[in-house]
């Protein structure tokens, strides 16, 4: 149990480690927000000087496992299958193509799964770059402010060499193609825009009121991100993303979120289990249906185990939703950076050694 004194030990010992982070990492837009499952359950939250507890942000990937709960329900309600090929429900003219291998087209193979799991093999539009042209990425870290439409990203897509067959590779492999893929597969489902769904499914139910799809590149509402130190300023890009980046939300809506997921106030938790077959990605990070797992590596063979995080993380925009299940603790907020995709968890790990 949680006394007042432990209580006040425990949020000055996480005061002192947050700010001796944000020192090291030069961080100025950091945010978290800390919830423990306890008989006396307690709720701490910190931020930088530089931006507010309250402040939305971009969740890029993240939205991923925002995507990954609408397919739950849907699948429950016998509306589709995670194994069903998505030109089963997307137009085939539209997206054939995606997926060319020594001249076959293997799109059909694709399944709603693989686009979850980020093992579809799909090209990441995001990276598409030729003789003549940077990349999308490239412009997005230069701080260059293009807009695209959808037809842009498929055409980008098919114009790059896939990464493998779908499902056959033993390594999960991110591709930003995957999730606005999935955003269309929900508008086609439920026949409605992407935001209506995610607003009518989960944010409304749960009064995330904060948490939206970004489709005015008028809105200067949400933080910006950095790329090394540099704050990018990309409302038209953002506007572009959809699904596939273009959520913003706050540390207090994505800690709702988080502990519905985990309670089974979204859907039965029995279906967490099929969602968490782990694939390796690197340095500890492992990739499931639609949401990922951290477990440091160790460095020697007799060092303690470190806490193992299950969640997902924004890697473009530094935003994070954890789960450390030995603690049954949640950490949610952003880095606001773009230039470490493990800074998340190495935060997530320094307030968690100050329950030793």
């Amino acid at each position: 149990m949680f006394s007042t004194d432990r209580k006040s030990t425990i949020f000055t010992a996480w005061h002192k480690a947050f700010d001796q982070f944000s020192t090291k990492k030069k961080l100025t837009g950091l945010v978290l927000s800390i919830f423990k499952e306890n008989t006396e359950p307690i709720l701490w939250s910190d931020s930088t000087k530089d931006i507010s507890l309250d402040q939305p942000y971009f969740i890029t990937e993240l939205g991923n496992i925002h995507l990954l709960a609408i397919f739950i329900k849907l699948k429950i309600r016998g509306l589709l299958s995670l194994d069903q090929s998505i030109t089963d429900i997307l137009e085939k003219k539209d997206y054939e193509g995606l997926i060319n291998l020594r001249g076959k087209d293997y799109t059909e193979e694709v399944t709603i799964s693989h686009l979850l799991s980020h093992r579809s093999g799909i090209p990441d539009f995001l990276n598409h770059s030729s003789k003549d042209e940077q990349s999308i990425k490239s412009h997005i870290y230069s701080g260059e402010d293009l807009s695209w439409e959808l037809k842009d990203f498929v055409s980008k897509c098919k114009g790059q060499k896939p990464i493998f067959k779908p499902g056959k590779s033993s390594k999960s492999i991110y591709s930003a193609t995957n999730d606005l893929l999935l955003g269309k597969i929900i508008e086609k489902i439920t026949g409605d825009s992407l935001e209506k769904a995610l607003n009518d499914f989960h944010f409304s139910r749960l009064s995330m009121n904060q948490t939206y799809v970004y489709k005015d590149p008028n809105d200067r509402t949400p933080a910006l991100f950095s790329y090394k130190n540099q704050p990018l300023n990309l409302p038209h890009a953002m506007s572009s993303l959809g699904g596939a980046g273009g959520i913003v939300s706050t540390a207090r809506d994505s800690l709702t979120f988080l502990k519905a997921f985990f309670h089974g106030h979204l859907f039965p938790l029995s279906e967490l289990d099929n969602i968490m077959n782990w694939l390796p990605v690197k340095q500890g990070l492992s990739q499931g249906i639609g949401i990922s797992r951290y477990q440091r590596t160790r460095i020697l063979p007799l060092a303690s185990k470190d806490p193992e995080f299950i969640g997902c993380t924004g890697h473009t925009s530094g935003a994070f939703s954890l789960y450390a299940p030995e603690f049954q603790i949640f950490l949610t907020g952003t880095t606001n950076q773009s230039d470490d995709p493990l800074l998340p968890y190495k935060l997530a790990s320094a307030m968690l050694k100050e329950l030793n």
